[in-house]
């Protein structure tokens, strides 16, 4: 008895997994006035990016960040004062 209620509960659960994922919805489409807001900010981002290379240094990003983020990574230390060498006392 337990065996047939276990078989069909793996049945229809199958069956709900098999219906979700037919009903699953696909990833939207863009829209012919969406499409064209996208393009603009693409091509003002492109316009931008040619443009900042010739007031910018010739030094490139990559350069520049990774030594930030390399002393960012490092724990800080205090720095301790240096303690006094104990003497001996026998001489």
């Amino acid at each position: 008895m337990t065996t047939i209620l276990c078989i069909g509960v793996v049945t229809s659960l199958v069956g709900f997994a098999i219906v979700l994922k037919t009903w699953a919805s696909e990833p939207k489409k863009a829209k012919k006035g969406e499409k064209a807001a996208i393009v603009k900010q693409l091509l003002a981002l492109s316009e931008l990016e040619n443009s900042v290379p010739a007031m910018a240094p010739s030094r490139s990003r990559a350069t520049r960040a990774i030594p930030a983020l390399r002393t960012a990574a490092l724990p800080r230390k205090q720095a301790r004062a240096p303690q006094p060498v104990p003497s001996s006392q026998g001489r």
